[in-house]
């Protein structure tokens, strides 16, 4: 028999519980590592590691809502700590450059700007507080294109522009830059509504944090889109992805924590509007699963993009 407790017991209990693991040493918010600044999904797609043509000008708003479902430690069980829900917009742009070339490739380079309420993968009961977070700068990205195969490759850092203070409640930003080298290929079919594939890496290394003298591990992570058009403009397809660390945290007061890894599962819609050349509407949702010390959630990208 089942006893269905009341929703403020139950809330109360969940907090007292994560209290307790503070105090007896167990997996607390002190001892998760520091997340990577990418955010795994945040850059897959069925056709992304397609360079555009030389000459475009890309300018993309995405909305972006992380709904953590639960604190997992390192044996991937729920440590009951308070969950929140994470907020985010980006503003990005990028130009692929006339006429220049490198290594045979065309040259882009571009930047995001983001604007949240907190960090992505918080500490347990952290506040909430709109604020500019962390720029993203791509300074150079390489595309080939050979028949239905593309291939990308660029490097990315981050710069410490968000809100950040150790031990703050609504830190926007981790406080600290961090370096990442990406490459990817798409396989596209040549046909009037195609399939399309597409593989990408991304490894990222961290300097150390503002204050803290904290180091993150580096990051690793591997993801894969495919789909197909099923109607002119519109295509639909399937994500999965995988993050890990392949390093330890290292200067953490009281130990360095264990490594985490997250794993997600997803789809997505892209639609292209005849009516409005250039156009892209395209919504990505995953469900993270079997993650390792850190959070556990479900995660929503809407993103609007124009190409000119």
């Amino acid at each position: 028999m089942f006893v269905r407790l009341p929703e403020g017991f139950s809330v109360i209990l969940r907090v007292l519980t994560f209290l307790i693991a503070a105090l007896t040493g167990g997996t607390t918010a002190a001892q998760f590592p520091i997340a990577g600044n990418y955010g795994l999904g945040a850059g897959l797609g069925q056709t992304s590691a397609i360079l555009p043509p030389q000459g475009t000008r890309v300018i993309e708003n995405g909305w972006i809502n992380y709904n953590i479902q639960s604190y997992v430690d390192d044996s991937g069980n729920d440590i009951g700590a308070p969950t929140s829900t994470v907020n985010a917009a980006r503003l990005t742009f990028r130009y692929v450059f006339r006429d220049v070339k490198l290594l045979g490739a065309d040259y882009s380079a571009g930047a995001v700007f983001t604007y949240r309420d907190q960090v992505l993968r918080p500490e347990p009961g952290l506040g909430q507080g709109y604020h500019l977070g962390d720029t993203v700068v791509t300074p150079i990205a390489l595309g080939w294109h050979q028949r239905n195969w593309h291939f990308q490759a660029s490097y990315t850092f981050w710069a410490p522009t968000g809100e950040f203070e150790a031990g703050g409640t609504t830190n926007t930003g981790k406080g600290l830059w961090s370096h990442m080298l990406f490459a990817g290929t798409t396989w596209k079919q040549d046909a009037r509504l195609p399939w399309a594939a597409t593989f990408q890496a991304r490894y990222e290394k961290f300097g150390r944090q503002e204050t803290t003298d904290i180091r993150p591990g580096d990051v690793l992570s591997l993801e894969f889109a495919f789909g197909k058009a099923v109607a002119q403009g519109f295509n639909l397809g399937l994500l999965a992805a995988r993050s890990f660390q392949v390093s330890r945290q290292n200067g953490t007061s009281g130990g360095d924590p264990a490594k985490y890894e997250i794993n997600l599962i997803g789809a997505e819609g892209v639609w292209k509007p005849k009516t409005l050349p250039g156009a892209q509407i395209a919504l990505r949702l995953g469900k993270e699963f079997d993650n390792r010390n850190t959070t556990e959630g479900f995660a929503a990208l809407l993103s609007l993009a124009y190409a000119f």
